[in-house]
């Protein structure tokens, strides 16, 4: 139950093939490169040369590039780049150009249509707000924001107007005559008027009782503020269409420029000669061959591959550099993964704990958790998950197998306590028939956890527990003892309190246990029992340091040695107390979750005994308990049972942690 088993590759690759040889390096998933790769990153020149990017193909520019269009267009973030993505080729970059020149051309069209929607706004606006006022047009000029002039020029000049102006005015053409509205801020007063008098503007002749603001002016801005609306909605729509003609290809130039970006982020750190490329990594073993053998078909060969065993580098011997760690894939098993790895990863050639921890979870979560009918619901949740039903988000996927593993294990323990959706009758015919069959004496449920007609199934219950305990503790000291051995740590694997020794003193007193609950008390035997494995946890850094062959070390005092040694044989009897009885919760919380349940089904019956309508009160209740129950004891002993795993099972050998296994990967950067 090792993690896979790891060699590190060595590859001299030429700089016309290093493109090449990343991008399968990338899509196999299977390279982790080493951390020797970083000894001498090379200047952009160097990343620029005959295996750089593409001629012209400037990467940032090119990602900007499409950053903007998917900007523009709405397009989502990318996430995961396709298996089989390569860089891009020579008309790539011409391509991404066309595609945004596109965009950049309905982006300045719709940014100026805009910019002249919101000037007629305002000044449809402005106009609105002085129409009703009883003063002569020629004075509004004087108290408005808006200056506003009503007349005629040439029809040939109109267009020749407008560029003068730009931005600062707003020329309204009101017909083929050259009847025209010109408004400008008062700010752009003097250019309007200036422009209007090179273009022979003649102003149109009010009436002296004439008094707001020409209706001429309103009509005006009104039907101007109506089309640019309607050339709006219609670059909205071409927007639309270009969106769905650009999708597949954006997303494919996507993918090909984060790849070559990261290529030449990779090619930036690698150690080079002038034609050549060295390049380290971690593979797992039964890649090795498929991965050499891919590598030289996609070179025709020009690539040398060098293979070692972690034992063999000075580098891991030294313990410099730490062989990355990649976990078994097993069916359920792999589920708890995250679970260990959450706490860190076991070193290399170290056990592999998932598979203890997968099954202690389950066995915990049971006991502590035992309903039939809330158990089927666990279950049913677990596979809605792991099949991604009803819109599940895929990363819940992972907990799929162990809700249904927990669900069926609850409904084994709830059948056993006779408990579904808290009424504990509906199992009592099947137990009484079960239990006669194979014992000859009937009973109405196997376990008994509240504490009704004496305590001694209750205590016997509690004695389970701790019988769990001690074998979870067990297999915890037999992993930390092999884990010392593989390490070539012999004095820790003998003398510690959670090696040899330890183990020794911790089982003895277990079975000293188990004898004084038959009824045989303490012996004389159990003096060497208990005394050799505490003298040697009391001697442990001497003995140590005589097995592993290293030299004694004088610094510390005869007092000093004595009390450390002391400290070590008190810890050690605190520590295994502790972990013992820590599993006395799991009973505990079992009674909880009985308790519980009986206060409910105790409720339910009372309603429908004195509520009005009291069936549907009792219905009711049982769904709103049986699920508060479900949510909330189900936090619980859930993180019952991960402390017990963490600081009961883990403590035992989780000493050190290991580095994960991390297979370099195309991936979009993050902005």
């Amino acid at each position: 139950m090792s993690p896979v088993t790891m060699r590190k590759m060595e590859l001299h690759v030429l700089k016309s093939d290093v493109n090449v040889v990343l991008e399968r390096l990338g899509d196999s998933r299977c390279f982790q490169i080493a951390r020797g790769n970083e000894k001498s990153p090379k200047t952009a020149a160097d990343r620029n040369g005959p295996a750089g990017p593409p001629p012209g193909g400037d990467i940032g520019a090119s990602l900007d590039r499409l950053a903007l269009i998917r900007d523009f267009l709405g397009f989502p973030e990318p996430h995961l780049i396709p298996a089989g993505t390569r860089m891009p080729g020579p008309d790539d970059e011409s391509r991404l150009v066309e595609l945004a020149k596109k965009c950049d051309e309905l982006a300045s069209k719709a940014g100026a249509l805009v910019i002249r929607r919101n000037a007629v706004r305002e000044a449809r606006d402005e106009a609105g707000a002085f129409g009703g006022l009883s003063l002569p047009f020629r004075e509004l000029d004087h108290l408005s924001f808006l200056s506003v002039r009503v007349g005629y020029v040439d029809p040939g000049s109109i267009s020749d107007l407008e560029g003068n102006l730009g931005e600062r005015a707003l020329i309204l053409s009101l017909g083929d005559s050259g009847e025209i509205v010109a408004a400008a801020s008062r700010k752009g007063r003097f250019a309007l008027d200036t422009e209007l008098s090179r273009s022979k503007f003649r102003a149109k002749e009010f009436p002296p009782e004439f008094t707001g603001i020409p209706p001429e002016l309103a009509a005006a801005l009104d039907k101007e503020l109506a089309q640019l609306d309607g050339e709006l909605a219609g670059l909205e729509a071409h927007k639309g269409e270009l969106a769905k003609v650009m999708r597949e290809p954006w997303t494919v130039l996507s993918a090909s420029f984060a790849v070559a970006q990261a290529v030449d982020e990779i090619k930036a750190d690698l150690e080079s000669t002038d034609f050549v490329y060295l390049l380290e990594g971690w593979v797992p073993r039964e890649r090795v061959k498929t991965l050499a053998s891919d590598l030289g078909q996609a070179t025709g060969g020009r690539v040398a591959v060098r293979v070692f065993l972690p034992e063999e580098l000075p580098s891991v011997r030294s313990g410099e550099e730490q062989v990355p760690v990649l976990l078994k894939r097993r069916v359920f098993v792999s589920s708890f993964e995250r679970l260990v790895l959450s706490y860190g990863a076991p070193l290399y050639g170290t056990v592999d704990p998932t598979p203890f921890v997968a099954f202690f979870f389950v066995l915990l979560f049971s006991i502590m958790f035992g309903d039939t009918g809330q158990g089927l619901v666990i279950l049913l949740a677990g596979l809605v998950l792991g099949r991604g039903a009803f819109g599940t988000p895929p990363a819940w996927k992972q907990f799929g197998p162990i809700l249904v593993a927990v669900g069926a294990g609850s409904m084994v323990m709830g059948f056993l306590d006779g408990s579904f959706f808290t009424i504990d009758t509906l199992f009592v015919p099947a137990t009484r028939a079960l239990t006669g069959y194979l014992f000859g004496k009937p009973v109405d449920h196997i376990l008994v956890m509240m504490p009704t007609g004496g305590m001694g199934r209750l205590f016997a219950f509690f004695g389970f527990t701790i019988g769990v305990g001690v074998v979870m503790n067990s297999i915890g000291l037999v992993v930390n003892i092999v884990n010392k051995l593989r390490l070539g740590r012999r004095g820790d694997a003998l003398f510690s309190k959670t090696g040899v020794a330890g183990a020794l003193f911790f089982w003895w007193a277990v079975g000293l246990g188990v004898r004084v609950i038959l009824g045989s008390g303490p012996a004389w035997f159990d003096i060497p029992g208990f005394g050799i494995p505490l003298a040697a946890i009391f001697f442990e850094s001497t003995l140590a340091h005589l097995v592993d062959g290293g030299r004694m070390h004088g610094e510390e005092g005869a007092f000093t040695f004595i009390v450390k040694g002391f400290v070590e044989v008190i810890e050690s009897l605190s520590y295994y107390i502790s972990n013992t009885m820590s599993f006395l919760r799991v009973g505990a919380f079992a009674l909880s979750h009985a308790v519980l349940s009986f206060v409910v089904f105790t409720m339910a019956d009372l309603l429908r005994e004195r509520a009005p309508a009291g069936v549907v009160w009792q219905l009711l209740m049982l769904v709103v308990g049986n699920l508060v129950i479900i949510v909330l004891e189900g936090m619980i002993v859930t993180i019952q049972v991960v402390r017990l795993q963490y600081y009961e099972f883990f403590s035992k050998f989780f000493t050190e942690t290991g580095t994960i296994f991390s297979p370099f990967r195309f991936e979009y950067h993050k902005e």
